[in-house]
């Protein structure tokens, strides 16, 4: 059975030589799936990164291929591959990445029980057109611990015992640097594979991999098996909020102690035996001590050591997550699907219960949650007391806009929100035209009236999605040329209709004011003559103003001609 009551530390490694290779997929005239590599060794409570590349044929019998679905799988569920997101025993641990046609599984948390055989498989809208990249990639979890100190040489000198070490593993590790610890404490500077000291009566050491300190080797005596050091029941703990815990450390010590207490590294709390806490409680004896939690809350979460005056606070202890359990939306061909996942589940069977709009669904106790799933409703998990939040599609999207009223040049964000869970993501329209590129704010650093329109935004999850209401962006700007046209263009006669119109392009709408020979005419849009006459002659221009500015034409001469020429 796989222990998922332990969440442990990330250490990525990948296939082989544990570099990760990614290749650029093509279409071709074959179905195939290519993997980097296909052995993989990694450490228990490690993630792990497998790589693949896929290819597909584009057309088949003169239809287009269009891909449906991709997924990993190791088991067979009635005969039909099982995605590794729909199994409990994976929950909450694997996330897929696609680039193209690359592909890649990572699984954090590795169990022993992980141990199997990875394929990848593509589906698509073919007759026949699914198609597993068999054989697939075999992950070997290796049971914790792995790391050993191997003691090479050992030479007397005055008296004192000259060691050389080894930090080995039996899983192939990349280039690292490593850490060793004497009596607890990081030994500064020493970062090579091979460690070499004097020791004494008492003393300890063990290794590591940098970056990657909670898994670090066993502690190991130098003179028999009496030396001073510790070692914790459970390096990771997972619980869940409202349960208690209790973290252990057992030793063995040369001399004893009365300043024995736990740390919290985060928090950079400490606790002694007689710490007045109702939530924490420490209990030590010749052989061990405990710290027991009560009513866990998410700031509980942290890593624990027990430290004494002959036992560094540098040695790694047991890390806690509180957590609660959360419903994963799942998409697959058939439809959507819901899975209530935790990394604190227990292996084996579970009883679980579902809500739907806050109710009791009655006779849903799988993890998978069997009945069809509607963008309308609200659905949440329990599992032993503990309740999920719930899933929904968008609702209440809005957009805002910084500015209330916009002059042009200037920077406009609109943004978009909205209630949803799983998180939503955006896509903008302006003028129901979709743009790019989306996410919850649309920006635009120096607005031309170009840009006025009608604006809305799209929230969606993987529920369903939902639009905003339009928010009308009106760029406005002061008049930018004024301009000044005479009807009819021709030659003026005395007598004649003539009409002086200015124009200007300006937002809000211009007001216009005329001058004659720089002497203020009327405050009017067009000058109108019904009958004009030899004095109207003259300079004529007009000044076009809104609240932002205002501009003024080039003085246009009307020369009005005498009939009695003609």
């Amino acid at each position: 059975m796989r222990d998922t009551t332990e969440q442990r530390s990330s250490m990525t490694l990948t296939a082989a030589a544990v570099f990760l290779l990614c290749l650029t997929g093509i279409h071709s005239q074959t179905w195939g799936v290519e993997y980097s590599s296909t052995q993989i060794c990694a450490l228990e409570g490690s993630t792990v990164e497998i790589p693949c590349t896929y290819s597909y044929p584009s057309w088949k019998d003169y239809k287009k291929t269009v891909v449906q679905r991709t997924f990993w799988f190791t088991e067979l569920n009635s005969r039909d591959p099982l995605d590794l997101r729909e199994d409990p025993d994976y929950a909450d641990r694997i996330t897929y990445h696609f680039s193209g046609n690359n592909c890649l599984l990572r699984i954090s948390d590795l169990k022993l029980m992980d141990s199997a055989e990875y394929k990848f498989r593509i589906e698509t809208n073919q007759q026949g057109g699914s198609y597993s990249g068999s054989p697939g990639v075999t992950l070997t979890v290796t049971a914790f611990p792995d790391l050993q100190v191997l003691i090479q040489t050992k030479t007397w000198y005055s008296g004192s015992r000259w060691f050389e070490m080894l930090c080995s593993s039996r899983c192939v590790l990349p280039p690292s640097s490593f850490v060793w610890y004497k009596n607890g404490r990081i030994i500064r500077g020493q970062t090579q594979q091979k460690y070499s000291d004097y020791l004494n009566t008492g003393d300890s050491v063990s290794c590591a991999v940098r970056g990657h300190e909670s898994f670090h080797s066993p502690v190991v005596c130098f003179y028999g098996d009496s030396c001073n050091k510790e070692s914790y029941s459970k390096r990771n703990i997972c619980a869940f909020r409202g349960s208690s815990v209790i973290i252990y450390c057992s030793f063995q010590r040369q001399y004893s102690s009365s300043s024995d207490h736990w740390i919290s590294v985060r928090g950079q709390q400490t606790f002694y035996q007689n710490t007045r806490n109702e939530r924490f409680q420490v209990q030590t004896d010749q052989y061990g001590s405990s710290l027991t939690i009560r009513d866990l809350t998410d700031g509980d979460s942290d890593e624990y050591r027990f430290v004494t005056w002959w036992w560094n606070k540098d040695f790694p202890g047991t890390t806690l997550t509180v957590v609660g359990p959360r419903v994963e939306v799942i998409r697959s061909s058939s439809g959507l699907g819901l899975v209530c996942s935790s990394r604190c589940f227990p292996p084996g069977h579970f009883s679980f219960m579902w809500f739907k709009n806050g109710e009791e669904i009655q006779g849903e106790t799988s993890y998978s949650y069997r009945n069809p799933v509607s963008p309308e409703d609200t659905y949440s998990c329990s599992y032993e007391g503990q309740r999920s939040s719930e899933v929904y599609a968008p609702k209440s999207v809005i957009v805002s806009m910084n500015l209330t009223e916009i002059l042009e040049d200037r920077s406009v964000t609109l943004t978009c929100s909205s209630d949803a869970n799983p998180a939503a993501s955006y896509t903008w329209f302006k003028d129901n035209q979709g743009l790019l590129p989306g996410g919850p704010y649309l920006i635009l650093p120096s607005v031309h009236r170009s840009d006025s329109g009608r604006y809305h935004c799209v929230a969606e999850n993987e529920l369903g999605k939902t639009a905003s209401e339009y928010v009308s962006i009106n760029v406005e700007y002061p008049p930018k040329t004024s301009n000044v046209s005479v009807n009819p263009s021709a030659e003026i006669l005395e007598d004649s209709s003539v009409t002086l119109t200015c124009s200007s392009d300006a937002n809000p709408a211009a007001s216009y004011t005329w001058f004659k020979d720089n002497r203020t005419l009327i405050s009017e849009q067009e000058v109108h003559f019904s009958s004009i006459r030899s004095e109207d002659s003259g300079n004529y221009s007009c000044k076009s103003k809104n609240k932002h500015g205002q501009s003024s034409s080039v003085p246009l001469l009307l020369d009005v001609q005498c009939k009695c020429r003609l």
